[in-house]
């Protein structure tokens, strides 16, 4: 089954780096947005918000995926600044490049995938699942946010998985599963997962309450 076109911005860690790699996934029909705009080849501009008329591409809310093309080893650079902005927008990240350049810590180390180039495209698709890690944190965010004053972020457990072509939410809080409480989750677990998959009205969920642990003096 041929899998969809995606919408990707695509940034990098030296300037040029990522137009190989915008090429291949526009010839293999994706729609690429560039953090830094062509003009910006061989000058240090931060990113194309910063020029005259220009805008980040991820205010656009339909973006799939973010991909950081990384050329050299190292820390993460200043034109990599759209790593932080597709995780603060909880857009999927796809890294690029070796993994040593990673080190465990910081943005880079919360990708979604990390990938050489030749597999860049599956990378993306696999980025996207709505059952991937940022699926994940996607929902549990709105499943908070729909929960606020009844149950702390920090209570809240989501699993997400794929069963056939089905995507099931089991949800886990410490709040009382009151029928309220279940319309709320169900309809937040669902409109979250409306950018990862088609059959997002049809999701099933089930919401559990795991009793808070209680502290022993």
């Amino acid at each position: 089954m041929r899998r969809r076109s995606l919408k990707i911005v695509i940034t990098e860690s030296h300037t040029g780096g990522c137009e190989p790699v915008a090429s291949e996934l526009t010839a293999a029909g994706h729609r690429v947005l560039r953090c830094h705009g062509e003009s910006a080849v061989g000058s240090e501009a931060p990113c194309v918000a910063w020029t005259a008329g220009g805008g980040c591409p991820l205010i656009a809310p339909d973006v799939d995926v973010v991909v950081d093309v990384r050329t050299e080893v190292g820390p993460q650079t200043v034109r990599e600044q759209g790593v932080m902005c597709a995780l603060v927008a909880g857009v999927p990240l796809v890294i690029c490049g070796p993994a040593d350049t990673l080190g465990g810590t910081g943005a880079l180390s919360r990708a979604d995938v990390v990938c050489g180039r030749a597999d860049v495209e599956a990378a993306c698709h696999r980025a996207f699942s709505p059952v991937g890690p940022t699926a994940h944190r996607v929902v549990a965010r709105a499943v908070s946010r729909a929960l606020a004053g009844v149950t702390a972020p920090a209570d809240v457990h989501v699993d997400l998985t794929a069963r056939e072509s089905v995507v099931v939410a089991d949800i886990t809080v410490a709040a009382s599963p009151t029928a309220t409480a279940f319309r709320r989750v169900r309809g937040a677990v669902r409109t979250a997962l409306a950018p990862f998959t088609p059959a997002w009205p049809y999701v099933p969920v089930t919401l559990y309450y795991r009793a808070p642990e209680t502290r022993r003096e």
